[in-house]
Formats: structure tokens, sequence, C-alpha cells
């Protein structure tokens, strides 16, 4: 269990940043539960997963971050406070720059924790070299789940990434992926359609329209083809 909120502070008006107790207690205990220690966080604001994530791990833990003066550099702070200041590494720098000069250096992570910008090309990105940076056997997990941007992203990796598999967890915020085989074995051109919830919502109000509107046009024709004229809408009438 992580010890944090008593010893950490976070803006009372801006509480949503940062990650919710339950779910430090999870990453604390999926950490432990695996034994893992080498572990990236895109994403830093006041600390919170950051110090989550060294309590269980009592290791160096890589942090992104373009701008933690825009949180009043509470997470080096906060972290500080814990006696983790030399438990952590700031990259301070967008992820799109961080995360390919991680690749470039050859390090390579059990755990990397997406919860940086909220876009859906930012997560996209950040899912791409969080790919290149998990080895086989790692876990990566998607902060905001309920956001749609995320939703995309995480059904893209689970209907064209065969090499990933989606762990079962008790808190609906986050999504859990393993890596389960190193090698991507896609072709050069695959590419699988998939629906998230709201586009499966979307596609299946538009068929119940249309399957409506082919019975009114079926009735309209066998009435005419009974010889007494109906219009089409006519069942709209009251």
């Amino acid at each position: 269990m992580p010890i944090i909120p008593e010893k950490m502070f976070m803006p009372p008006g801006d509480r949503q940043t940062s990650i919710r107790t339950t779910e430090a207690e999870f990453l604390c205990a999926f950490l432990r539960e695996r034994r893992i220690t080498r572990t990236l966080e895109v994403g830093f604001a006041y600390g919170y997963s950051a110090a989550s994530i060294i309590s269980a791990t009592a290791s160096k833990h890589v942090v992104i971050d373009p701008h933690p003066e825009r949180y009043q550099d509470l997470g080096a702070k906060n972290l500080a406070a814990l006696g983790f200041a030399d438990l952590y590494e700031l990259r301070k720098a967008s992820s799109h720059v961080a995360l390919p000069a991680l690749v470039q250096e050859g390090r390579m992570f059990q755990f990397i924790f997406i919860d940086g910008g909220h876009k859906f090309d930012q997560i996209f990105v950040d899912w791409y070299y969080s790919d290149l940076l998990l080895e086989n056997g790692g876990y990566v997990v998607f902060h905001d789940s309920w956001m749609r941007s995320t939703q995309v992203v995480t059904e893209f990796v689970r209907t064209n990434r065969s090499n990933y598999k989606e762990v079962s967890i008790p808190l609906k915020s986050l999504v859990v992926f393993e890596k389960i085989a190193e090698s991507d074995n896609r072709t050069w051109d695959h590419f699988r359609e998939f629906n998230t919830p709201s586009l499966s919502r979307l596609y299946s109000n538009a068929h119940n329209r249309l399957k409506r509107a082919l019975a009114r046009i079926k009735r309209h024709l066998a009435a005419r083809a009974g010889g007494r004229q109906e219009h089409p809408d006519s069942s709209l009438r009251t």
C-alpha cells in the first residue's frame, strides 16, 4: 500500500490531475507481485503515480514531462519529501522527443505507464514508442480509459497487435496490456478494422434505422401490389 497522500502536497482545486488512491494502490500491488524494477512513466505533474511506482519497486524510475514548472515543480518536491529524490530520472522534454531518445540509447523497461498528453495523436505516439521500449513479458498501462482518445488507441492494440494480451484488472479507469511476444509479425500492409464502444453504438443505431426504413418500404410495396396506396412513412403517423 502506498503511504503517499499524507506526505504529498497536491492543490485541492486540481485533484483530478493525479491518479486516485485506488489506482495508486493497484499499481503498487501490481508491481510488487511481479517484482518489476525497470519502470517508465509519461507524465509527472504532482508525482503521485511516480511515488506509487517507486514505493513498490525501490528502484530508479524514469519520468517524462516537458513542463514540470506548470505544476510548481511539486512532483520533484513531493518525491524529495518522501525520500525518493535519488530514485527517479526526469526527462524534461516532450514525449515525442524523450521516448525516441530512450530508444536510441537502447533502454528497455518492464513497465510503462502512459498518462501524458491526452489527445489521440499524443497517446498513439506514446504507445508506439512504448512498444519499442517494452521488453517481452513487460506491461504497458493506459490511464483515463474513459476518454475517447484513449479508447481508440487501446482498441487498436486489442485488434491489431496479436503480440499483446489484455490483462483483466478490477479498475475501469486503467487498461493493461502484457507483451507476450517480442516480434510483431504483421505484414507490411496489415490493418484490421476495429470499433470502439461509441462507434459500435453509432453503427448499431444506423443499422436499426435502416431496417425500419426498409420495413416501411416493403409495406408500401406490398400495399401497392394489393391495389391500395400507402405512403412509405404512414407507419410513423398517429
